[in-house]
């Protein structure tokens, strides 16, 4: 259902109520699509992911840098999780036509017009040849237990099976091993010896010549006043060979992070300090790759330096979008900056 330019009108003011700050996966939607951020940011249609290696890339993230909160953000179910394509399914059934009708004797089997209609919207099994044998793969045990997992677990947690957890945990033993890698994150330092470690820390920072900021979950910052050296590390999981990673680094824009990281990190940890200028920053991409092996990819301070120009570029771009409330078109198709 289309919107009027009325609540269109209304959803701009809400967003422009407040000063936005820009986080690494809100300019990688503007990049792509600034109707995608539009739609995310501005009419709050959001979107939560499901993808399992994203979801197996956060626990990771949760026993490697913060196990005591593994319990508050994820929950166990037994059994096996649904396929990606049947738990977006059964999501969307349990909270869109479930929860509404507030009948807990209700069960997935109560819903097969809300499943076909689902199926026929993702369109997923349509080459079956009729609507029963369609239902029947959603019908399945696993899905009958998830569906009634959902009915019992605490909000705001995130639902993994115990497959998932173990193959972090086999990951986690892999980080360990790696000394360099262990010797970036310094975990378990007790902040002395003029170290500080930050793990999992929230940052915002404020821009000079920009009426937006720019905010982001640093997975760790180790601050050595001895060096005058800023330790910026993030963990990334790969689905590829270990060697893959440097041409994925450029496919994701992963340039952008470091850059944003790197001005967060610096804005809200070293530029008050008299000797600012005289500090420098290690940016570090630790990988782990689908075999379990560790390589930590340093980037040069040549490299980092052109990030951090293109960075700047990038800044006047998003400005452009921000400014002029414009987000039909990408930058460049927008101005009319491409020709054939």
């Amino acid at each position: 259902m289309s919107l009027s330019l009325n609540t269109l009108n209304s959803d701009l003011v809400q967003f422009y109520s407040e000063k936005f700050y820009f986080s690494y996966s809100g300019i990688n939607k503007l990049l792509q699509s600034p109707k995608w951020f539009y739609n995310h940011y501005i009419l709050r249609q959001k979107e939560d992911s499901t993808d399992t290696h994203l979801i197996a890339g956060r626990v990771l993230h949760c026993l490697l840098l913060e196990p005591d909160k593994f319990d508050d953000q994820f929950v166990i179910m037994p059994g096996k999780i649904p396929t990606a394509s049947n738990k977006v399914i059964l999501e969307h059934i349990f909270y869109h036509n479930y929860l509404p009708l507030q009948n807990e004797s209700l069960t997935l089997e109560d819903f097969p017009t809300d499943i076909l209609n689902q199926l026929l919207s993702n369109n997923l099994y349509q080459a079956l040849k009729t609507d029963a044998q369609r239902i029947d793969k959603i019908l399945t045990d696993d899905n009958k237990v998830y569906f009634d997992f959902l009915k019992v677990k605490e909000q705001g947690k995130t639902v993994i099976d115990a497959s998932v957890k173990s193959k972090a945990e086999e990951s986690l033993i892999s980080l360990k091993a790696s000394d360099t890698a262990m010797g970036l994150l310094q975990l378990g330092h007790d902040n002395s010896n003029g170290v500080t470690v930050y793990n999992e820390v929230a940052l915002k920072t404020e821009l000079t010549d920009f009426k937006f900021g720019l905010k982001g979950f640093a997975d760790s910052i180790v601050v050595d006043e001895n060096t005058k050296t800023i330790f910026i590390s993030d963990l990334k999981t790969t689905s590829k060979s270990i060697q893959s990673f440097p041409d994925t680094v450029d496919f994701y824009r992963y340039d952008i992070q470091a850059a944003i990281y790197c001005i967060m990190g610096f804005n809200n940890l070293i530029k008050e300090k008299a000797d600012a200028n005289e500090w420098k920053i290690v940016f570090t991409f630790i990988v782990i790759d689908k075999y379990n092996q560790v390589y930590p990819f340093q980037v040069s301070e040549e490299t980092l330096s052109v990030w951090m120009e293109d960075f700047s570029a990038l800044l006047n771009m998003l400005n452009y979008h921000y400014e002029e409330k414009d987000y039909t078109l990408p930058y460049n198709l927008a101005i009319g900056n491409v020709k054939l």
